[in-house]
């Protein structure tokens, strides 16, 4: 499959079982072009363009609402974020571990339309759009003509995958993080340490002056002191 992606002039009968001529009779259609545009914007009773919010467990309902070129029917939500608006924005909530520890699930990422591949930043993070596929991850690029996208999970239990250029409708790329996580403080105990520490420190002479007098009472010399 990589090699007949790559010359679709190939035929695959010949690659594959030898029969008939290298070369294709009628020219292979060329690969669909990276669309580069999202579809309809929602709005609210004044006209006021706000962010529609999509699951990435359900995907199939983002997919179906694409296709069908609806979306007031299938958003999740809908969200009004300072400084984000329009058809260009979407919020997808995300579902799984595989960005953790920077993006949690049930986090919303704001993310905003990729109009080109060659624009695609590396290793930032994106949601990526196939027709049978909702993922956020992180992408190498700038992606080339033709060449397959490589997305990474921050979770280093997940694999990196490659997903073939021609199955990819939408990418976003994530601006901003409204996250329902707010982790404890796992350096609580640490941090009450060095309070201890520090009122140790202040009370050193109080403890050496103590010392002294304990070591005086018993005619007791204490270890460091001057012959």
């Amino acid at each position: 499959m990589d090699i007949l992606n790559q010359f679709p002039e190939l035929s695959a009968e010949w690659l594959m079982r030898g029969d008939g001529p290298m070369v294709r009779d009628e020219p292979a259609a060329p690969a669909a072009a990276y669309p580069g545009i999202p579809y309809a914007v929602a709005v609210d009773a004044s006209g006021e363009e706000l962010i529609s919010v999509w699951g990435i467990k359900a995907q199939g309902g983002y997919m179906l609402a694409r296709a069908q070129g609806q979306e007031a029917s299938a958003p999740l939500d809908t969200i009004s974020v300072p400084g984000y608006k329009g058809r260009t924005v979407r919020a997808f909530e995300v579902a799984g571990d595989s960005m953790q520890p920077i993006i949690n699930q049930g986090d919303l990422v704001i993310a905003t339309i990729t109009e080109r591949l060659d624009l695609i930043q590396p290793k930032h993070v994106y949601v990526v759009i196939t027709d049978e596929l909702v993922t956020v991850k992180r992408l190498r690029g700038p992606v080339k003509k033709n060449e397959p996208l490589e997305l990474l999970s921050d979770n280093r239990y997940y694999d990196p995958f490659v997903l073939p250029q021609k199955d990819v409708r939408e990418i976003w790329h994530v601006q901003a993080l409204l996250t329902r996580s707010i982790p404890a403080n796992r350096d609580e105990a640490y941090d009450r340490m060095l309070v201890l520490m520090e009122m140790l420190a202040q009370d050193s002479q109080q403890l050496r002056n103590l010392q002294l007098d304990v070591a005086a009472r018993y005619d007791v010399k204490l270890m460091g002191e001057n012959e």
